[in-house]
């Protein structure tokens, strides 16, 4: 009878040695189970923007406000945009303001455990781009659409291939800013502009008023805008300025800035010198008695807007800005522009005006 080798049913001492016992849990674990063996909170989130996995961390809305008005605090004129625009159905200019792509991004910094996508495509004449703000801590997930022409103008002196980039740069803060306003709480953008605005005030004193003065004409002085027409939008003079004229050019610079108006719009071009001497020159024809019609005619040319021509017409009549001020104060009842006229009181000045310049 052979004997049987058994050698190879015979274990090793040191894979014995090695053997350890069965405790219930893997032997290796992820990096997830790890944190949850350790007595974290996982969340997994899942949309058709992202797919990730986060430690939940609780947020305090009072933290977050604290912190966002802090940095309102420093931050001033970057945290917000403004301009006005003439508002035919209330017959005076109203303002448009909100926050800036900066203050966004703070606010969804400061909000924390959230995440930012944008997504993008593109036809022959627009970039049409989705911001999507996505709250890791509560599944919330907010999409903007936003369409960005191409063809908006940055500046003559770059090629268009530049240009173009910048013009999609600009476009995808926009779509981003526009996902974090609209998902985010809108009293706390209101608070960081409201304190952003003050801080802007607070820091411009008596003393050093004339400084600010130089620093705004001096940004849009780069933008191709002149004094003269900074003048004519705020209604008064440079020295006449103060804080709360330079708080909203600063407001303007901004929107400028994020290439959500053109300095066109924001302080259009003024006529001509040579136009002004003509006009000035036409009252002198209507003092004659073959004319008299047009001496007592107060409505405005064909065509003309009432208010420019009402403007016209104090400056032929009167050269003197005091003198020109002053009429028109007392006849307006303390208005301290056409502007701030409606529709009926400038038909109203302007017939008084005409009636005085035909007497």
């Amino acid at each position: 009878m052979e004997d049987k080798d058994n050698s190879g049913d015979t274990l090793d001492m040191e894979v014995l040695e090695n053997i350890k016992a069965f405790s219930g849990d893997p032997q290796e674990k992820t990096t997830s189970e790890t944190m949850l063996s350790q007595g974290m909170t996982m969340q997994k989130v899942q949309t058709s923007y992202t797919t990730a996995v986060a430690v939940q961390k609780p947020r305090s809305i009072a933290r977050v406000v604290h912190n966002v008005l802090e940095e309102a605090k420093l931050a001033g004129a970057s945290f917000y945009y403004r301009w006005e625009v003439w508002d035919s159905t209330k017959g005076h200019k109203v303002p448009i303001q909100g926050a800036s792509i900066d203050l966004a991004m703070c606010v969804a910094r400061n909000y924390g455990n959230c995440a930012i996508d944008v997504e993008s495509e593109e036809t022959l004449t627009h970039y049409m781009l989705k911001g999507v703000l996505i709250d890791l801590e509560t599944g919330f997930t907010c999409p903007r659409l936003f369409r960005q022409r191409k063809k908006q103008k940055i500046s003559g002196k770059m090629e268009s291939e530049r240009q173009e980039d910048i013009v999609f740069q600009i476009g995808q803060s926009k779509a981003i800013r526009n996902a974090i306003v609209q998902a985010m709480p809108s009293w706390l953008f209101e608070k960081a502009i409201a304190t952003a605005k003050q801080a802007e005030l607070d820091e411009i004193k008596s003393e050093n008023i004339h400084i600010t003065r130089s620093q705004v004409i001096d940004f849009f002085s780069k933008h191709g805008v002149n004094c003269d027409r900074m003048e004519a939008e705020r209604g008064r003079k440079v020295d006449e300025w103060t804080a709360q004229d330079i708080v909203d050019l600063r407001g303007m610079a901004t929107a400028l800035t994020e290439g959500r108006i053109s300095p066109e719009n924001l302080f259009p071009e003024l006529k001509p010198e040579t136009e002004k001497v003509e006009k000035k020159e036409k009252p002198k024809t209507k003092t004659s008695p073959e004319q008299p019609k047009d001496k007592s005619d107060s409505s405005p040319e064909s065509g003309k807007n009432p208010r420019q021509d009402l403007k016209e017409r104090l400056e032929i009549h009167f050269t003197k800005k005091d003198e020109r001020d002053k009429w028109f104060f007392q006849k307006t009842g303390g208005k301290a522009t056409i502007n701030d006229l409606t529709d009926d009181q400038v038909k109203g000045v302007t017939g008084l005006l005409v009636g005085l310049m035909g007497s």
